[in-house]
């Protein structure tokens, strides 16, 4: 059992190596990811990404909320989900009034 464990760290080791041996490539080769959750009155964000892979996701609750996304790749995905709500609502909710 010994024995098996060492030949195993080692092949992991050396393929270790292999794989963080090519230095030749950019960040395009890298895909970026951008992650955003505003829970204020007024949420805005700005998302601008030029990779090979863009991806980004948005969550913004507030009264007002503002998304503004610029993706330039070979693969963009993007999602925004907005939800509306007011502070003083949910707490008169809350207090039963």
């Amino acid at each position: 059992m010994k024995p098996t464990i060492i030949f195993l760290g080692i092949a992991l080791l050396g393929s270790s190596f292999i794989v963080n041996g090519d230095s030749g490539r950019g960040q395009f080769d890298k895909p970026c990811f951008s992650v955003n959750v505003q829970n204020d009155v007024v949420n805005t964000s700005n998302v601008r990404q030029n990779c090979d892979r863009n991806f980004s996701r948005t969550v913004q609750a507030g009264s007002r909320n503002v998304a503004h996304t610029v993706q330039s790749g070979k693969v963009n995905d993007n999602k925004v989900r907005q939800y509306w709500y007011d502070r003083m609502e949910y707490l008169g909710r809350i207090r039963g009034e």
